[in-house]
């Protein structure tokens, strides 16, 4: 029990006698987590036979990683194609392929030119751990068209036969 031995809880409204029928429980495991476990007796609220029960718990909050990544919405895909083609042009060009370790190199080489394009075009960004990742500027727009819409349709609630949509 977290609640300290002789700690009173209840006031008996026939004889005005202390008792403790409230206890606050817990396990091994988080009995280390209590700071405070005690009771206020000038704090009751009047008309109640209860005593308030105070308790301060220590629980550790991990905290969601953030990590910066790719932001492939913010990238100029024209600049990200020319920069790709100067990044192949850096390797042999493409041949008809007949053994696997053709097939790896030219995998490779593909793969390469991508990722050194990647990290020279595409603006990296870090995502605040409360941001909704699926929202998009074109959901902005159309959050505030519709809000216009329905502010000109509430003004004209009372004409019944205005055009607004």
């Amino acid at each position: 029990m977290a609640l300290p031995k002789n700690k009173p809880t209840l006031q008996s409204t026939s004889s005005g006698n202390w008792t403790r029928p409230d206890n606050v429980l817990c396990t091994t495991h988080t009995i280390d987590s209590f700071t405070l476990c005690d009771t206020a007796p000038r704090r009751r609220p009047p008309c109640t036979d209860h005593v308030p029960i105070y308790s301060t718990l220590d629980l550790p909050i991990p905290r969601a990683s953030t990590t910066t990544t790719y932001n492939y919405r913010d990238v100029d895909w024209e600049q990200f194609c020319g920069a790709l083609n100067r990044n192949l042009a850096e390797y042999p060009p493409p041949v008809t392929i007949t053994t696997e370790a053709q097939f790896q190199t030219a995998a490779t080489n593909l793969s390469t030119a991508i990722q050194q394009t990647i990290k020279e075009k595409v603006p990296t960004s870090k995502p605040s751990p409360h941001a909704k990742r699926w929202w998009t500027k074109e959901l902005t727009l159309m959050m505030k068209q519709k809000n216009k819409l329905s502010d000109l349709s509430y003004k004209m609630r009372g004409l019944p036969d205005h055009p607004c949509p």
